[in-house]
């Protein structure tokens, strides 16, 4: 199933948001991101003039890991002028029972795991 039926990701859009950091750690799998949200969500706002959706932070974390897998890793992230990393977007996420497949310009990651879930900052 695609990710925008699993609780909390309705309205954001993952293929336009950036991935700022990985962490695979025992029981996580841990997602630092610029989310787009879109019109339907809580917190979304009108994007600055200089963006061209509107951007929040936010942490995706898959909790109750029981099994990781990831492959393709390798890709160095993008560096920006203010020296913050990008490792780029989110290509797919769908899942079937509790087991999630992303992938994007950082690898694929197969993981069993309680749903994910997004909080904001």
């Amino acid at each position: 199933m695609r990710y925008q039926t699993l609780d909390g990701f309705a309205d954001v859009y993952l293929e336009d948001s950036f991935v700022l950091e990985i962490r695979a750690t025992p029981g996580a799998l841990t997602f630092e991101a610029e989310l787009v949200l879109t019109p339907g969500h809580p917190a979304y706002h009108p994007p600055a003039p200089t963006e061209q959706a509107c951007y929040a932070r936010a942490t995706i974390q898959f909790p109750q890991v029981r099994d990781l897998v990831w492959s393709g890793q390798g890709t160095p992230p993008a560096v920006d002028a203010s020296g913050s990393k990008d490792y780029g977007g989110f290509d797919t996420l769908f899942w079937n029972g509790s087991a999630f497949h992303v992938e994007g310009d950082w690898g694929v990651i197969d993981v069993s795991s309680a749903a994910p879930v997004i909080r904001l900052r």
